[in-house]
């Protein structure tokens, strides 16, 4: 299962991964907060879609198009 960066609101166009709160090959449940992402605007904080291996595909600090897959639970 792929995991994207969220758009919240119809102006975003990005996000920046402030901070992972789980690491690579963790097991993760479905609701768990596993990400901390701000926009311009906010901070925010992602819950895993689904059940399963986190997979981190994008690190802390980068700036991530909406829409775009930054981890996958495997």
């Amino acid at each position: 299962m792929k995991i994207l960066m969220p758009q919240i609101g119809m102006t975003m166009v990005e996000g920046t991964i402030e901070r992972w709160l789980k690491n690579d090959g963790d097991h993760v449940e479905k609701g768990e907060v596993i990400l901390e992402f701000s926009t311009e605007k906010l901070a925010n904080e992602l819950e895993a879609p689904g059940s399963g291996t986190l997979k981190i595909l994008a690190q802390e600090g980068e700036i991530i198009e909406c829409g775009k897959v930054i981890a996958e639970l495997l």
